[in-house]
């Protein structure tokens, strides 16, 4: 095979076994054969990792490897049964319920990656304000609504990263550019993840608000105002979305206080839960891009997510120091005042959109290389409405 179009076909049955062995695994009872269907899962991942995907398809592969952190996790380091359970759940066990309670709970489980609603859900301000709106129907206007400007916002920005070099898969690559275009570059491709994911999450929330059993108040937004990601531990802590808060956290915590018995708080623990948590979203990322290369001409070193992430920690550890010892010395800076707190924020945040500026073609360059950005899913709303009213578009670069 030396090329991506001789790639076989993944099987659909295989790509979907891994989302089904994990909502079988969640039923057993038995804590050792749950522990023991994690083997078939990442087995099913390998496989199809061996086959590869498409370009195309670099979401599918990253569904595909969360999935099997998340299932390590519930599986694995976790009695999910016993420590995991929906607030109001009068069970001390989910393997105490029914059958068909017990299905509920898993599922509910598989589709709750924010555990909003369960006893573990994050009560440190990693989750957004819920929404106030008590009317279903309004509420679902609104998200019907912003669906469609999401849709919209993907089709321009889809024709703006066309016009851009460095977001050619033959291009000079995002790091080739001038600072000012890789600065635009960074905030294009942010706001293309932050608008798909939002998709999706509007798509779900919709979903959801149509079995009747969900209100507003239990669908907060999926990301926060990235008006308070003025340091980037606020940035990947709070603003940014917390699909991979459980799965990183749950590992990192594993790690410091099982595996070297760390006290809990201590600052050596929160450390290696920062960087293990980090290493986590590398590896959940790094694999799918492996995923997705092509079959000739590129090896493991050539995907850039781990360098990535593990830059993420490195900078928020360094962050972290600088701070403290702002705060040893009482640098004050002067932001007692309410203006000059509000520049300050002004400053922070242009901080992080330049760190971002820099590190960003690591991670994205060797994704432009393999075609995802060129063969992803591609929205043309305004292409089509052009085609429909007879004058046509050209928006090729």
């Amino acid at each position: 095979m030396n090329s991506n179009s001789e790639r076989p076909p993944v099987p659909l049955w295989l790509l979907v076994s891994p989302f089904v062995l994990s909502f079988v695994a969640l039923m057993f009872k038995s804590p050792i054969v749950r522990k023991a269907m994690f083997l078939p899962i990442v087995g099913a991942v390998i496989r199809i990792t061996v086959i590869r995907l498409s370009p195309g398809d670099y979401a599918t592969a990253c569904a595909l490897t969360i999935q099997v952190f998340k299932m390590c996790d519930f599986l694995v380091l976790t009695d999910s049964h016993l420590e995991l359970r929906p607030v109001g759940q009068i069970a001390l066990s989910a393997g105490s319920l029914p059958l068909f309670e017990r299905a509920k709970w898993a599922m509910r489980l598989l589709t709750s990656p924010r555990l909003i609603g369960w006893t573990s859900e994050p009560k440190n301000s990693s989750i957004p304000p819920r929404p106030t709106e008590t009317s279903r129907i309004r509420f679902a206007i609104k998200q019907t609504i912003y669906l469609a400007l999401h849709l919209l916002t993907v089709n321009i920005l889809g024709i703006t990263l066309k016009l851009s070099p460095g977001f050619l898969q033959r291009g000079p690559g995002l790091a080739g550019s001038g600072w000012g275009r890789r600065s635009v570059d960074a905030l294009q491709y942010y706001a293309m993840v932050w608008t798909w994911i939002s998709i999706s999450h509007r798509i779900w929330v919709l979903i959801l608000l149509s079995t009747g059993r969900w209100m507003p108040s239990d669908l907060p937004p999926m990301f926060a105002s990235l008006g308070n990601a003025y340091t980037l531990r606020r940035f990947w802590g709070q603003t940014h979305h917390q699909m991979l808060r459980r799965v990183t956290t749950s590992h990192g915590s594993f790690v410091s206080e099982k595996l070297l018995r760390l006290p809990r708080h201590g600052r050596l623990s929160l450390c290696i839960q920062l960087y293990v948590a980090f290493f986590i979203s590398g590896a959940i990322h790094h694999w799918g891009e492996y995923m997705v290369m092509p079959l000739n001409g590129f090896n493991l070193q050539a995907c850039g997510s781990m360098k990535f992430f593990l830059l993420q920690a490195v900078a928020i550890h360094g962050e972290d120091i600088m701070i403290s010892v702002g705060r040893r010395m009482e640098w004050s800076f002067g932001l007692k005042s309410t203006w000059r707190r509000k520049a300050s924020k002004v400053v922070g945040c242009v901080y992080v959109w330049q760190w971002f500026t820099w590190c960003f073609p690591i991670g994205v360059d060797p994704l432009v290389r393999f075609g995802v950005i060129e063969n992803g899913v591609q929205v043309e709303i305004i292409q089509e409405a052009c085609k429909f009213f007879g004058k046509g578009c050209n928006f090729s670069a």
